[in-house]
């Protein structure tokens, strides 16, 4: 049951960044920068973090997959990148210790690499053709600390969620 709440949860956080997010993001105050939420990522990083990274980089398969179907334009450029983000997470986490600075590291870093993923396979298929400077400054960062915020406020309720799910697996396996 923990494991269906946890996949409720990223399912939720995939439903809220393509629809509550959009309607109260305050389009005119931002007129220079674009925020994108990454909510989804952020919950198979943190997935990834906790649970290691073959359970990050399923969740990330999955939720890049629903992301390209409902609102990309290439078939694969989430899913990929989202993938190797996730999986990516877990491999830093499986290397280091597990702290606040190590995980802010981290989710900054995977963000980060997420974003630039994106940006640069969709300039190899020619379909954003923009600056790399207007790129990083009115998108990357902004979309980084943005997200960075947000991995701030769930990190407690997923890292006890996601408690659950190794506590029962745990259970399970005896």
């Amino acid at each position: 049951m923990p494991r269906f709440y946890l996949s409720a949860t990223l399912l939720l956080l995939f439903l809220l960044e393509g629809t509550v997010f959009q309607v109260f993001t305050p389009q005119r105050f931002l007129e220079t920068m674009t925020l994108v939420p990454r909510f989804a990522l952020v919950g198979a990083i943190l997935v990834s973090f906790f649970l290691g990274r073959r359970e990050g980089l399923f969740y990330g398969m999955a939720l890049g997959f629903l992301h390209d179907v409902l609102f990309g334009n290439l078939i694969g450029v989430y899913t990929l990148s989202m993938m190797v983000a996730s999986y990516f997470a877990g491999l830093i986490v499986k290397l280091f210790h597990r702290s606040p600075a190590v995980f802010l590291t981290t989710i900054s870093i995977v963000l980060f690499g997420h974003e630039w993923l994106v940006y640069s396979l969709f300039r190899l298929f020619s379909i954003a053709i923009v600056d790399v400077q207007w790129v990083l400054t009115k998108q990357i960062i902004p979309n980084v600390i943005a997200n960075v915020i947000f991995a701030i406020i769930v990190y407690w309720p997923m890292a006890k969620l996601c408690d659950k799910v190794r506590a029962r697996r745990e259970k399970t396996s005896e």
